[in-house]
């Protein structure tokens, strides 16, 4: 008895393609050529953003185009925050709001730093001004989402 193919002629677990989805991610996405994320749908405003900003910087925009999920992550693309609320990167990871420029923004907690002086700062990723930013704020500037 060999081993079981998938469609695409592969062993049945290998297939990037037929692998289930990871939670909170689908199947196809969108993603553009400069962009470093993929997204949901075409409506997303960070993605609009992106345009915007590629805009104001005399940069060319490029229509999305609709790929497999699996083509995006081996392009090095992560999730966009926004448009996949639900997707955790790891079991540690929890969504938060980070305060930005006066607004708070949708983001994720990736892990939480002690200081020397005893405050907190977490190691953030967000969604700004179109670009995917993962950095360290301070405690204030964090809250449960």
């Amino acid at each position: 008895m060999g081993d079981e193919r998938c469609v695409h002629e592969l062993v049945v677990g290998q297939c990037t393609e037929c692998a289930p989805v990871p939670r909170g991610l689908t199947r196809r996405v969108f993603t553009t050529q400069g962009g470093s994320v993929f997204h949901r749908t075409t409506g997303c405003e960070a993605l609009y953003d992106g345009r915007r900003k590629a805009q104001r910087f005399g940069r060319e925009t490029h229509t999305p185009r609709n790929v497999a999920l699996s083509v995006a992550q081996a392009e090095g693309r992560g999730a966009c925050i926004p448009c996949f609320p639900d997707h955790r990167p790891s079991a540690r990871t929890k969504p938060c709001e980070v305060l930005v420029d006066g607004a708070w923004l949708p983001g994720l907690l990736i892990e939480w730093r002690r200081a020397p002086d005893g405050r907190w700062s977490g190691v953030v990723a967000y969604v700004h001004d179109g670009e995917q930013v993962t950095e360290v704020r301070d405690q204030a500037e964090l809250r449960r989402a």
